[in-house]
């Protein structure tokens, strides 16, 4: 065997165990990932296995006789079954954030590739810019014999085709790179959202917490006490009842939802529902300002055009309202993304030019006002009504509610748990108002 036939041999040996060493931490890499996710996912069904049962201890004592101790076991089992909601939504969470980091891991292989092939084709320019600069007659007494003239323009041919290959490559994938974005973007959005509802759930677990420190305070733990209380409070829903103006002086959310029911065929529970999840029916929309948390913000992330449409939009509300826009709150821009978002709805400036001619047809109007409750409402409820929610039913409420958050990526958000939580949203609003 020769020298340079040893080093050779030893050169591909070292080689290749390189290579093994880069490729097994890549492996178990990925398996670790695949173990742990499985993990979260038996942890997540075994929270749902928890929920489910406290869900139907709360369901017999509900159809029990109401005694305290009935309703202190109620309170008691709310406020277990929440934290574990809690617990379950941190678990999804986990999941996301490990959907997210290989999500990136794919991305920037993408942009690697996306970069090789820009080389490769730069390689075929320059080729094919060389032989372009020489006429037919110098190709041809460059040549001794005929066929080296018709190998020549065989080569350059094939450089051609392989250029248009390479031009191919490159579109696709782009194509994939965006369509990766679009999933992370989703991914990163659906995360800040269960974040979003886990702080709704902590406040629901402290006044489930208050409301049985307060029924004990109120009772002193006596029966008979909290049988007087169930009688004065049947006596008031009696009263109240009787009353024309009942949902009207109850609240005006109430009263913007059924309104907005009547003109759209939705349900006004499902309506309060999404406005509860979206801003805390107008409690939180927003702290954001348009130039910094939205149209700096496009442009700072590459989405110039989106960014001028936003703006345009938005400078085009706040004149025809008379309002001033830098006056004016608009959603803050998240970790995930841009904000910019409008009012209870949480419209974005061009979508809302989208809806407000009907808007301003339903409620009279006009221009309509995205800061206006009743028209963010009416807004709202149209384009629920547009994805499903005339429906009345539950899968057609999940699939609006799906659109409302997502559009055309809509699918993933169908039986999320962000859209489940609007469905229960929905649920206790049926119960406390239009039952």
């Amino acid at each position: 065997m020769s020298k340079k036939l040893k080093i050779f041999l030893i050169v591909c040996a070292v080689a290749i165990c390189l290579l093994v060493l880069l490729i097994i931490p890549l492996i178990v890499q990925a398996s670790d990932a695949d173990v742990i996710k499985q993990d979260l996912e038996n942890q997540i069904k075994q929270k749902q296995q928890e929920i489910n049962q406290y869900q139907q201890n709360i369901k017999t004592n509900q159809q029990k006789s109401k005694t305290l101790e009935n309703e202190i076991s109620i309170l008691e089992d709310q406020i277990d079954k929440i934290q574990v909601e809690i617990k379950q939504v941190d678990l999804i969470i986990q999941g996301s954030t490990l959907n997210i980091q290989e999500i990136d891991i794919e991305i920037n292989k993408l942009n690697d590739r996306i970069n090789q092939e820009k080389n490769l084709l730069a390689e075929y320019i320059r080729r094919v810019a060389m032989h372009d600069q020489d006429t037919l007659l110098e190709m041809i007494l460059r040549n001794e014999k005929f066929s080296d003239f018709f190998n020549q323009i065989s080569a350059l041919e094939n450089v051609q085709e392989q250029t248009q290959g390479v031009l191919a490559s490159i579109q696709g994938l782009k194509e994939e790179s965006e369509e990766q974005k679009a999933e992370l973007e989703d991914e990163r959005e659906e995360q800040s959202r269960l974040q979003s509802l886990q702080l709704i759930q902590r406040r629901t677990v402290e006044q489930r917490q208050w409301q049985k420190e307060d029924l004990l305070d109120q009772t002193k733990g006596e029966e008979y006490r909290y049988q007087q209380l169930i009688k004065n409070a049947e006596s008031a829903i009696t009263y109240i009842t009787e009353q024309i103006s009942f949902l009207a002086d109850k609240d005006e959310a109430i009263q913007y939802a059924i309104f907005a029911s009547s003109k759209t065929g939705i349900r006004p529970a499902f309506l309060l529902g999404v406005l509860q999840a979206e801003s805390d029916l107008g409690g939180n929309v927003g702290t954001g300002n348009w130039q910094k948390d939205m149209y700096q913000c496009y442009r700072s992330i590459g989405y110039l055009t989106r960014a001028e449409n936003e703006k345009n939009a938005f400078m085009q509300i706040c004149e025809e309202l008379g309002l001033n826009p830098d006056l004016q709150p608009v959603s803050a821009e998240p970790w995930y993304g841009c904000g910019g978002a409008l009012g209870v709805a949480q419209f974005m400036p061009a979508t809302w030019m989208a809806y407000k001619d009907r808007v301003a047809a339903l409620t009279g109007h006009n221009p309509p006002n995205p800061w206006n409750h009743q028209d963010a409402f009416m807004a709202a409820a149209i384009k629920l009504s547009n994805g499903g929610a005339n429906q009345r039913n539950e899968i057609g409420e999940r699939t609006a509610y799906a659109k409302y958050l997502g559009g055309s990526r809509y699918e993933r958000w169908i039986y999320s748990k962000v859209t489940d939580y609007v469905i229960q949203l929905t649920a206790n609003f049926q119960r406390q108002y239009f039952e």
